[in-house]
């Protein structure tokens, strides 16, 4: 009987004859119940709401949900207009006669209520005209190839000839269509778009006490998005227990932030934060209404780390109990590190090349023994010096990203210390010996299992230069496909063949990847020299217009237009990493790519790549060659917990076989 209901007594002597279930006569009584108790029952069916103590109450309002969509207003100097970017002719006096030039609409701005476009023309030439009355509010949706009309008060008459799409930038046509079907045919190389104003590259906004800002309005994509990106430089990142540490204390900085982060995700705000070899890197990207508000909650956790010495203990925003499980998690990843053989031989490459970078071995050893006081200990140390680079790119005006530089200034706390641009970190990479003979590295996959065998041969080639950069790309796209052709398609060599060109730290080079369960590493490293020695004759007798057909699909593949505003963001974001600033370099590449010959082509060949010289003797190479063998005739301890040691030792061997040397600091 539930609780305040009255309960009804039966009395069987007083219920009278029962009635009888016809099935299995199973005897029941019926009896009506009182209207009371029928009330009763109804009542306590409705719901009741709750004492005034127990209150109901809505959920928190998610403070990520944007409110703002409007794009910011472009700068009156440099703002937008349906035919900024376009590709147009215009009908220019030569003497007595007018001709059509092509040109390219690079900038429009707005002067005492005139309207200028700024033109790019093919020979380099730029001049400003001023836009008609009539064209001057034009909708976008009429701006298409065909549309024609006059600049400076019908003086100069002018054909729209290419209209850029959507995330696109500067497009350039000659508006002639059987110059573009040569292109398309690759017969004829591609036009190169006029150079970007400056004011439509990354700006330094910001630049002191070790803190650089750069900023850049997005005029591309025009979404309400931005995306703000920051690198970390510490002091003293040398050795593998500070990159350790390193890696435990941004497992804990994401750890305590899952829940900001979700609230965030929600609102389709993201972030991450890795480690690296000389600190950290944060991004946070999404509606650009929200963006800060998210980067100052993840600077104010990570930012709670620093200004702490004397305390052992860890800062208010991370829970003692959560150490212990990131400090396993970390553990575990370290121990499944390098599984996979093809994985593996470019990590071994790697770790041979750059020696400040530690191996995922021995940083686990570095971990032995770690407590909470040891690492507030050698993060105290790591965080006491830092150098600070950002990019606020997207949605978001110079006022936005002065805003933003005095944010992440404020959040660097009281106590910052910048690194001064001496003591920064080195980013330096081994020189590889030129010589006939060349260096090997044999390792057993970390895997005992893996019946996968890895080969990697690498060719260092030199320090970072514009001509030799686009001759290894050009050498990449010849022979990428006659290299999978005949290892992959025709041999069935390996399962995973692949040639590649690589920038390490502004070092170049070409690595060439064998990955098989059929073949020994000896016969794949083989195989590959081989194909180099036989592929010379095909390079040679290539025929012009084959040369061609490369030049100008590399061509066309350097000027792709970005593929999202992430894509663009990240293109200038590793150009600020490296220091480099080249934030047109695909450009400058095309047009170095532009002179490039079959012969310079053939003679980088031979020098970098080519297996003997011109007299048929082996020649110098700085050739590295790199074997991870699953399964079969190799070293491997008896102890899997010593795998890595001797990973470790063999990196160890190959820095004193070349006693070291290396490249030196390389600057652009």
């Amino acid at each position: 009987v539930e609780k305040d209901c009255k309960a009804t007594v039966f009395d069987i002597k007083k219920a009278g004859a029962p009635t009888i279930e016809p099935r299995f006569e199973t005897k029941f009584w019926v009896e009506a119940i009182s209207s009371s108790t029928m009330k009763q029952w109804e009542e306590d069916s409705m719901p009741q709401l709750p004492n005034s103590e127990l209150a109901l109450k809505l959920p928190p309002i998610n403070s990520y949900i944007p409110t703002k969509f409007e794009l910011k207003p472009l700068p009156a100097d440099d703002s937008s207009h349906p035919l900024l970017n376009c590709s147009v002719k215009v009908c220019i006096g030569n003497g007595k006669k007018k001709q059509w030039y092509p040109a390219c609409v690079v900038k429009f701005k707005t002067e005492k209520n005139n309207h200028f476009l700024l033109l790019h023309f093919e020979d380099e030439h730029e001049q400003w005209y001023t836009l008609d009355s009539n064209i001057v509010d034009t909708d976008e949706n009429a701006i298409e190839a065909g549309f024609e009309s006059f600049f400076d008060n019908g003086k100069v008459k002018f054909k729209v000839t290419a209209v850029p799409r959507e995330g696109e930038g500067f497009v350039f046509s000659y508006g002639d269509a059987d110059h573009e079907c040569d292109v398309d045919d690759g017969v004829a190389f591609p036009p190169i778009p006029p150079p970007s104003p400056a004011s439509r590259l990354p700006q330094l906004v910001y630049n002191n006490n070790s803190l650089k800002v750069w900023h850049m309005q997005d005029r591309r994509f025009k979404r309400p998005q931005s995306d703000l990106r920051l690198n970390f430089v510490c002091d003293g990142m040398n050795d593998a227990l500070k990159q350790a540490c390193m890696d435990l204390f941004c497992k804990l900085c994401a750890d305590a932030l899952a829940e900001t982060c979700y609230l965030a995700s929600v609102c389709e705000l993201g972030s991450s934060l890795h480690s690296n070899d000389t600190g950290f890197s944060i991004r946070v990207n999404g509606f650009d209404d929200k963006v800060m508000l998210l980067a100052k909650e993840v600077l104010d956790v990570v930012m709670s780390f620093r200004g702490r010495d004397g305390h052992t203990c860890l800062p208010s925003t991370i829970k003692d109990s959560r150490f212990d499980a990131c400090l396993e998690v970390l553990r575990r990843n370290y121990s499944n590190s390098g599984m996979d053989a093809s994985n593996f031989v470019t990590s071994l490459r790697l770790l041979c090349l750059k020696p400040s970078t530690k191996s995922s071995f021995s940083k686990l050893k570095a971990l032995e023994g770690m407590t909470s006081d040891k690492f507030v200990d050698c993060l105290n140390q790591v965080l006491q010096k830092i150098s600070v680079e950002a990019y606020y790119h997207g949605n978001v005006c110079r006022e936005d990203a002065d805003g933003a530089a005095q944010m992440i200034s404020e959040a660097l706390t009281v106590h910052h210390r910048g690194l001064p641009k001496k003591k920064m970190p080195s980013k330096l990479i081994i020189k590889a010996k030129d010589a006939i003979d060349h260096h090997l590295i044999t390792s057993p996959t970390v895997d005992p299992t893996d019946s996968n065998t890895s080969v990697e041969v690498y060719f260092q080639i030199g320090k970072d230069d514009l001509t030799n950069r686009v001759l290894v790309d050009l050498l990449e796209h010849v022979l990428d496909e006659p290299f999978y052709n005949e290892l992959r398609t025709k041999e069935q060599f390996g399962y995973e063949v692949s040639v590649g060109a690589r920038w390490t730290f502004g070092v170049l080079g070409m690595s060439f990847k064998v990955t098989t369960s059929c073949k020994t590493a000896d016969e794949a490293s083989a195989r590959v020299d081989r194909f180099l020695g036989e592929f010379r004759t095909q390079l040679e007798s290539m025929s012009d217009e084959s040369f061609m057909e490369h030049l100008v699909s590399l061509a066309k593949e350097k000027l792709e237009m970005f593929d999202s505003m992430a894509d663009e963001c990240g293109s200038h974001w590793s150009e600020i990493c490296e220091g480099r600033y080249e934030f047109e370099v695909h450009r400058k590449e095309v047009q170095c790519l532009k002179t490039v010959t079959k012969e310079s082509l053939l003679v980088a060949y031979d020098k970098w790549l080519h297996p003997v010289c011109g007299k048929g003797k082996p020649k110098k190479r700085r050739r590295v060659v790199f074997h991870v063998i699953g399964k079969g005739n190799i070293f491997r301890p008896d102890d899997p917990s010593e795998v890595g040691e001797h990973i470790d030792g063999l990196v160890r061997d190959f820095h004193n076989s070349v006693k070291g040397e290396t490249w030196g600091k390389i600057t652009f």
